[in-house]
């Protein structure tokens, strides 16, 4: 692809607006230069969707993949039967009976891989491609060029792409290096797309990286036709491809090992572009994106999540627990309360099973342990519904621990939850008492009526048991300008009850 100016910005509209292009450019002429542009640019698409879908399920972005994915995979195939032809001639310069054998068998996978390629982009529809673009570029705006949220979803790839490179430089087995190119190109293009400014201090290293990585899985495809075809032929023959193949194989692992180990590693120069003091910012961000994208009512949801973290707070003040003063566990309940209201669109389960496997199938946050995450699903998981129970199976299986913080942080949030249905609108409106019996929640401005009464009563239930104590709730309909004068050490005159 040409090369462009840093201040150009090479997003998904770029993108699917330079497919189109490429695409014509196909038709009139399908030479070898167009089926590699056309590739590179629904590549590009595709790994941008598959990087949006982890905050932002919309439909929309699993179409635009399908839509290209017969059209990329017949590119893939024609431009592998290219690549292997150039690999046979750069190691083999003289000509012998073997090469011959896979030049001419490329040949005939190259005329049909053409012909598919050519069927395959007839077929393509355009104008599907382009209200797509419309509609996409609309929900990429949840995620700014350079923003938080995009500097947490290219660290996230970053992370992934690391593991991997941890798991190939311990064996030299084809498997683990081909899914470390992979997690280099998903992290490449998240970063072209979404860090701008870090990818033209990057991009040099980022792309010599991945050709490093594509010359040793090219040789590793390369070895295995030899090996197929080279039944038939003398062994000296086979022999000496084998060790040609090797000997190039090895010249780019070591250039590898070169660029990512040492003190002027490739993985130091990108993690320095991830500062771990902006780790929690960066998952905040992606939370509140993720909550942009998902949550259909915005304002209803955070007016519920100002009430479980009033909730908290007072219970906290009042000294229910220890657990109240870990400000990890406040975290993961203000994720949980942020969260509770997101919708992926999973018709076939209820809102709050899909959510809670949505966001166990998400990436783990910058500064987050999977256990803190695994609680905020499972937080909203229960938040309305049956309550937790070893009856669910996969419940069951977590530590016990681990149930017991799930079932109080669901219990606030079923008590948030009743709450805010019985009218309080503002968290200011509520104000736990410690009595004898137990406790005591103050809510203004709430109606004192049989409907809010077996509300608060079916709510409150799951948080009594967790705390080991009754929870009395006075209802007082009082203005919230009333409410709010009241202080802490004037709690007003119960009206009533509900036990």
């Amino acid at each position: 692809m040409p090369s462009r100016s840093p201040s150009d910005c090479r997003d998904l509209a770029y993108w699917m607006k330079r497919s189109v292009e490429e695409l014509a450019n196909l038709r009139s002429e399908p030479s070898n230069h167009a089926v590699h542009d056309l590739r590179v640019a629904l590549r590009r698409c595709r790994s941008i969707a598959s990087v949006m879908r982890e905050i932002d399920p919309h439909p929309d972005w699993e179409e635009m993949r399908g839509c290209a994915k017969k059209l990329f995979r017949s590119l893939g195939d024609l431009r592998d039967a290219h690549i292997m032809a150039e690999w046979l001639q750069k190691l083999h310069p003289e000509e012998n009976a073997l090469k011959r054998q896979l030049l001419d068998s490329l040949e005939t996978e190259e005329k049909n891989a053409r012909a598919r390629a050519m069927r395959r982009a007839t077929r393509f529809d355009e104008k599907r491609w382009t209200k797509l673009a419309q509609s996409l570029r609309v929900r990429m705006r949840k995620v700014p060029p350079d923003s938080a949220a995009a500097h947490c979803l290219a660290f996230e790839r970053l992370e992934e792409a690391k593991e991997l490179h941890r798991r190939a430089l311990r064996t030299e087995s084809a498997k683990p290096w081909h899914a470390l190119r992979i997690g280099i190109k998903h992290f490449r293009y998240t970063v072209e797309s979404l860090l701008p400014t870090a990818h033209a201090e990057w991009c040099d290293s980022l792309k010599r990286v991945q050709d490093v990585l594509g010359d040793i899985h090219d040789l590793d495809v390369l070895s295995e036709m030899l090996a197929k075809a080279g039944a038939n032929q003398p062994v000296e023959i086979l022999q000496n491809w084998q060790v040609r193949c090797e000997n190039e194989r090895q010249l780019n692992l070591q250039t590898y090992r070169q660029l990512a180990l040492g003190t002027a590693s490739i993985w130091t120069q990108w993690q320095s572009g991830f500062s771990r003091e902006e780790w929690e910012h960066y998952a905040k961000a992606r939370i509140q994106a993720t909550r942009a994208a998902m949550d259909p009512k915005p304002g209803r949801n955070t007016v519920m999540a100002r009430i479980a973290m009033r909730l908290w707070s007072q219970l906290r003040l009042r000294k229910a627990g220890e657990i109240f003063s870990d400000k990890k566990e406040r975290r993961v309940l203000q994720t949980a309360a942020r969260l509770s209201g997101v919708r992926n669109g999973d018709q076939k389960k209820m809102r709050e099973k899909s959510t809670k496997s949505f966001l166990l199938d998400s990436p783990v946050p910058p500064g987050w342990t999977f256990s803190e995450w695994e609680r905020a699903a499972w937080a909203i998981r229960f938040e309305r519904g049956a309550e937790p129970s070893l009856k669910n199976k996969r419940f069951a299986q977590l530590a016990a621990e681990q149930q017991t913080k799930i079932y109080l942080l669901a219990g606030i949030l079923r008590l948030a939850i009743a709450a805010q249905k019985s009218g309080v609108s503002k968290s200011s409106s509520l104000r736990l008492e410690v009595l004898p019996q137990g406790l005591l929640l103050h809510a203004f401005a709430v109606e004192d009526s049989p409907k809010n009464a077996a509300r608060f009563t079916e709510a409150k239930q799951q948080l009594e048991r967790a705390l080991g104590k009754p929870i009395l709730i006075q209802a007082e309909p009082l203005d919230a300008s009333q409410a709010s004068a009241k202080t802490e050490l004037q709690p007003p005159v119960p009206i009533s009850i509900v036990r």
